[in-house]
Parts: C-alpha cells; structure tokens; sequence
C-alpha cells in the first residue's frame, strides 16, 4: 500500500510538469504547418519590411472591410475572422517591444476609448501579425505566466495534503498506543 500511495504522489507531483510537456509538443508540432508559404515570397518581403509596416498595413485594414489583407498579414494557413471594420480605430504607438521578438502595437478606439493590442514578428524574412492563440502564448513565454502560479498552487495543495495524511497517521498511531488494551 505504501508504495503504491508513493507511486500516486509522484505521479500528482510530476502531473503539471507532463501536461507543460504535452502542451509544448502539441503547440510545437502544430507550428510546423502554420504559416502559409505562399505568404512569404518575395513580393510579400518587400510589401511587410518592417513591424511599422504591419502596423500601419493593420490601420488601414481596421478602417475598411477586407478580409484578404487580414490573411496576408497573418500569414496563415487557416485564415482567422478578422475584426469588424471600425473607422474610429487608431494606431497610438509602440507599447512594448518584448524580449522574444514581438513588437506590441497599441490600437485606440477614439469614440469608446476601447484598446486593442496587436503583436507583430519576423517570421520567415518578413513581418507578420501573430493573433493571440495557444502558439502565441508558447512563442512569448506569456505561457509561463499562467503555469508558474497554478503550478505551484498544485504543489501546494498536494504538500498541505500530504503533511495533512501524515499528522493524521501519526494521531491515529499515538491514539493506538495510548488506548491500547492492558
């Protein structure tokens, strides 16, 4: 019984580190067939040399209703539904540019004051709009913001757990002793 209760700690213990595992993996193997290659000739180089180009490319593609500039920018394989066309919308500034590579563009919608956060990268020569997807997220690191704290709530929950078992099993023991039978 002993070990099989060690073996299940273990197995509870090393259950976040393989569901990180798992999800590193899948996203990776997705990422190999995310980009469409016909996006990244050298006619879409020269259109998207920069992230200020991709930006001001978004701008315009906010204001009118084209879905088609929307592929192109992303680059992807499977087209994502681009947002509704809103001629209030404006590119503000550069928020950030992250240690991973991603420039984040702050949009601004002048009559709701609503903000929206578009993130550009290279990829493949060129400059793309990466959305915030399960790749995006792996690719940042910003994955990592929501792994570290439930992953050391697991552990924490298993310790209080585990040190909860072992008071009891030393109550129960020390209970035994000490109503024992003469």
């Amino acid at each position: 019984m002993k070990r099989r209760t060690v073996s299940l700690g273990i197995g509870l213990f090393l259950l976040p580190l393989f569901a990180a595992g798992m999800f590193v993996l899948v996203v990776r193997a997705q990422a190999l067939f995310r980009y469409d290659q016909s996006y990244f000739t050298q006619h879409y180089q020269k259109l998207y040399p920069s992230p200020g180009a991709v930006a001001s490319a978004i701008e315009l593609a906010l204001h009118n209703d084209t879905p088609s500039i929307f592929a192109e920018l992303t680059g992807l394989r499977h087209k994502l539904r681009p947002p509704q066309a809103n001629p209030d919308i404006r590119l503000m500034v550069v928020l950030k540019v992250t240690d991973s590579g991603y420039f984040q563009y702050l949009f601004f919608n002048i009559k709701t004051y609503q903000r929206i956060v578009y993130n550009v990268k290279e990829v493949d020569g060129r400059w793309v709009m990466v959305p915030r997807d399960l790749y995006y997220f792996l690719d940042s690191g910003d994955w990592l913001l929501f792994f570290i704290p439930a992953a050391t709530i697991w552990w924490s929950v298993l310790a209080v757990i585990a040190v909860g078992t072992a008071i009891f099993q030393l109550a129960a023991r020390f209970r035994q002793q000490l109503y024992r039978p003469p």
